[in-house]
């Protein structure tokens, strides 16, 4: 039995980067699970208008996926993460 085939992975709608650095959740509704992502940000208003500055959790992102999926994006973090630190993040002092 030869392996299932590969298919290319295409990018035509350009689908840009989102930044999420706020709070998330992960939603669960077999079959299915929504992973929402937000991101911190000063309200507009209030920072033009009365120079405060008030922050607020903005969703930037909503993932629908099966449950299947998802464990297997726990399984790939799971493995990334137990390298160790990210080559990227050094003590401070360093």
């Amino acid at each position: 039995m030869s392996a299932p085939e590969q298919r290319p992975t295409i990018d035509p709608d350009k689908v840009p980067e989102t930044l999420s650095t706020g709070r998330f959740n992960i939603s669960v509704s077999p079959p299915l699970a929504t992973i929402t992502l937000t991101h911190v940000r000063p309200k507009i208003g209030s920072l033009i208008d009365g120079d405060k500055i008030v922050l607020e959790n903005i969703v930037r992102a909503r993932i629908v996926t099966t449950l299947d999926q998802l464990v297997a994006m726990r399984d790939v973090l799971n493995v990334s993460l137990r390298r160790g630190p990210p080559c990227w993040i050094s003590p401070i002092g360093a």
